[in-house]
């Protein structure tokens, strides 16, 4: 092992790219990948890529067996995918904002639309519902909606406004006001028992 001295191997490449970027062939790719030694045996990296120095030994021996060439890491960029800079990465962000504002303002206006509609619906409705309740009950009588015997509660009212301090004198009136209401009593009765016997 340490018998031999052994010489570290070099490999300069002129770059003329603007871009500091290496054109590779994918043999090369592959053989970075995997860490073996290219198919062809014969071509040097800098004959690959056009613009290494000639005079300078190359590096696409393998080695001796014992010491094989180590795995280079995957990270190799190409030459048409060059990095995302700060303000393109800002201008997708925003144009990805611009689109979730447009979509949230279009779903926002047809819930808004949605419940106008809806709300047109219950009013309607509503206003039927009324109607209806008022149809059904502007049948029932007047007669029905009042008291009994109301002309003979004015004529009560009358003479006890006449005479203030002579109560008695309106004895007559009361009696007859009483009189018809105990007869109304009497007959709401009677069409009640009725009522209840026709449905048995």
């Amino acid at each position: 092992m340490g018998a031999a001295s052994s010489n570290p191997r070099t490999l300069v490449v002129n770059n003329d790219s603007p871009a500091g970027l290496i054109d590779i062939s994918d043999d090369v790719v592959q053989r970075l990948k995997s860490g073996l030694p290219s198919k062809a045996q014969g071509r040097t990296d800098s004959q690959q890529s056009g613009g290494a120095n000639s005079n300078v030994p190359s590096s696409t021996g393998s080695g001796p067996s014992s010491y094989p060439n180590p795995p280079v890491p995957p990270s190799v960029m190409y030459q048409d995918e060059l990095p995302f800079t700060s303000m393109q990465v800002r201008q997708e962000k925003e144009r990805e904002l611009r689109e979730n504002d447009v979509y949230w303002t279009q779903r926002l206006k047809a819930l808004e639309a949605n419940l106008a509609q809806t709300n047109q619906v219950m009013e309607k409705e509503y206003s039927d519902a009324v109607a209806d309740v008022k149809k059904r009950f502007a049948t029932s009588a007047v007669q029905q909606q009042l008291p009994p015997c109301q002309d003979l509660k004015a004529k009560v009212i009358a003479c006890y406004r006449k005479h203030p301090q002579e109560t008695l004198r309106c004895a007559e009136d009361v009696q007859q006001f009483a009189d018809c209401v105990n007869l109304h009593r009497i007959q709401l009765l009677q069409q009640r028992m009725t009522g209840e016997n026709q449905k048995k």
